[in-house]
């Protein structure tokens, strides 16, 4: 990476502001320059570009505080800081239209007509993907309608895959999708997956050599500086949940779970398909009601102060379309311990049994019950909870996640000239 001064003529000429710029991709149409006179750049000014970065995925963050959709935005951030221009192609609204971020990174809404599976209908989307020219293509899978218009783009850009999890709801798909998704890992430069497990996926098995092993960040903004992490203790057991109110994520069970239980707060932070019926179930369930309490528009500021107020993080999940679960990576960073599921996933290798939390099978709300009860004990959730906070801040950086990707576009843009 080097730094080019640009002058008030070129700049003009080539719309970018008067300044300095970093080159961080090295190849045919990217040039690295040591600081020093202008003149030296002679030669060289119809080589230099900006490197245009595309994700395509089905949702973005605003409006929708996934895990995926927030780790798309951290690292679309982290290239504009880089120098590069990025562009995020989405469904999700009636009408298309374009929003600009206050960093710069440019979300185009692409409308879709409805959602079938978890899977938006998007003809515009499957076209823009189809006709999009960038330095980079980075996909995130599984999204079988972005994936059609990328197999049908034949620039000759670098292209990343992003594998975050095995199909869920779509599985029925397998026969028709999967041929799709072979093509794709096949013709790839890079092939990214967050977890041990996903590595060994079936559908990567084409990917070879240009498979990288990417787990994830916890995002910078999520991280609390570590001496100012203090947590009082009181004889009830305050219980959190993170994440999107969907099928998968098992959040009945943990309803089940708590109402077995006496002396106990659950705090939900999360919107989605099934608010609607886990407000009915309490609204039908006096004691449980007093209980639980839900909030579907919690900022990070909130969720910041909800690792604080809380004695353990819950991931319920009941499906492997939960691939590894970055709020409670977040959660784990801010020293709250957890209790995950064995979904043979990400999951596994993030919250380590006995060493950063508990881990019950799936679906099991008696086994999850006794693992919370057990989180009663004072030493033992200290031990785990520190276990949770070093191993959250080391293994899942991301800053040194973020510039391992920069590395692997570099490499895929080489590959692509």
């Amino acid at each position: 990476m080097v730094t080019t001064t640009l002058d008030a003529e070129w700049s003009s000429r080539h719309g970018l502001p008067v300044g300095q710029y970093q080159s961080h991709l090295i190849g045919p149409r990217y040039v690295g320059l040591a600081l020093g006179s202008f003149d030296l750049l002679t030669g060289f000014l119809d080589d230099v570009s900006t490197v245009r970065i595309v994700h395509v995925f089905k949702d973005a963050h605003p409006p929708i505080p996934a895990g995926i959709t927030r780790y798309i935005s951290d690292l679309a951030a982290a290239s504009v800081a880089r120098g590069s221009e990025v562009d995020v192609f989405v469904a999700g609204v009636k009408r298309t239209r374009i929003d600009e971020r206050p960093d710069g990174v440019r979300i185009h809404r692409f409308s879709e007509s409805a959602r079938l599976l978890s899977m938006p209908l998007s003809m515009k989307l499957v076209t823009a993907a189809q006709s999009v020219r960038a330095d980079i293509v980075h996909l995130h899978l599984p999204n079988p309608v972005g994936e059609l218009g990328a197999i049908a783009n034949r620039g000759s850009h670098g292209l990343v895959l992003s594998f975050h999890a095995q199909l869920g709801k779509q599985r029925m798909l397998g026969p028709l999708y999967g041929p799709f998704q072979e093509l794709l890992v096949r013709r790839a430069d890079r092939v990214l997956a967050s977890s041990q497990m996903l590595m060994a996926a079936p559908e990567l098995a084409g990917a070879g050599d240009r498979l990288r092993f990417a787990p994830y960040g916890v995002s910078p903004r999520m991280v609390l500086p570590a001496a100012s992490i203090e947590r009082s203790t009181g004889s009830t057991m305050r219980v959190l949940f993170v994440g999107r109110l969907v099928y998968y994520k098992g959040i009945e069970v943990l309803f089940d779970a708590v109402s077995a239980m006496d002396d106990v707060r659950l705090t939900v932070l999360g919107d989605g398909d099934l608010r609607p019926a886990l407000i009915e179930r309490l609204s039908s369930d006096s004691r449980l009601a007093q209980k639980v309490t839900m909030r579907h528009d919690a900022d990070d500021d909130e969720v910041l102060q909800a690792h604080l107020d809380h004695d353990v993080v819950v991931l319920p999940s009941v499906s492997r379309a939960e691939a590894f679960g970055l709020s409670m990576a977040e959660a784990m960073a801010n020293g709250l311990p957890a209790i995950s599921t064995a979904l043979g996933t990400g999951t596994d290798w993030v919250n380590l049994q006995n060493r950063t939390g508990l881990v019950v099978p799936p679906g099991d709300a008696v086994a999850l019950r006794d693992a919370i009860e057990r989180m009663r004990a004072p030493a033992l959730r200290a031990r785990l909870a520190s276990g949770a906070l070093v191993r959250a801040r080391t293994a899942f950086c991301f800053e040194t996640h973020a510039d391992k990707v920069h590395g692997w576009y570099e490499e895929a843009v080489a590959n692509a000239a």
